[in-house]
């Protein structure tokens, strides 16, 4: 089975829920491959502009300062699809950054047999690939509803739910959402806050 741990978003700040988020994650593996394709492509939206390997040591460092001893092993993830695939066999996580997730897509939809490679991994994924694995996602800057990955049977609304792009109240945007499609649970997850599942 494979078990995804979902974050809203703003996970690097020292809270208790970022916290449990690493932590708990890390209780079922120690190899972990980070994925941060989609940050260092969008320096555009970026405070501060940084490479591929600063993303991946940013979030390196995270876990590192939330294991509870445990023998932690990282890599940072290949452009290169044959490596990719070698990569995701042989690590027990994998974390996907947030930001642009057609960045990663750009990606890992080369991988034909993704989905195969992904049963009994850990999925970690922030923002936009938390929303990423459910069916249908509300898009606050367009204020639509988009379809994505579909392998969670559920519709989601990360951060931007709350207060960001207040273009329509939170209200509008569930009825929006409930009433595109079929009928899903709807599931919200704020910042600095996190979901799982079990596929």
């Amino acid at each position: 089975m494979t078990h995804f741990f979902l974050h809203g978003w703003s996970a690097s700040p020292d809270t208790e829920q970022n916290k449990k988020f690493f932590q708990v994650a890390t209780t079922y593996g120690n190899k972990i491959l980070i994925l941060p394709f989609s940050e260092w492509t969008e320096k555009e939206i970026l405070f501060d502009k940084k490479t591929e390997d600063e993303f991946f040591d940013k979030w390196m460092n995270i876990f590192v300062r939330y294991n509870t001893g445990k023998d932690l092993k990282f890599e940072c993830a290949s452009r290169d699809i044959s490596e990719l695939i070698n990569q995701i066999k042989n690590n027990d996580i994998l974390f996907f950054c947030g930001w642009k997730a057609y960045k990663h897509l750009e990606v890992i939809n080369k991988i034909s047999e993704l989905k195969e490679l992904l049963k009994d991994k850990i999925i970690m994924g922030i923002s936009a690939w938390a929303i990423m694995w459910a069916k249908e996602y509300y898009h606050t800057r367009t204020e639509t509803v988009k379809k994505w990955n579909g392998w969670l049977n559920i519709k989601m609304m990360v951060h931007r739910w709350s207060n960001r792009d207040p273009w329509l109240s939170k209200e509008e945007r569930l009825k929006i959402l409930d009433k595109y499609g079929e009928k899903l649970p709807i599931y919200k997850i704020p910042e600095q806050e996190y979901i799982e599942f079990i596929l």
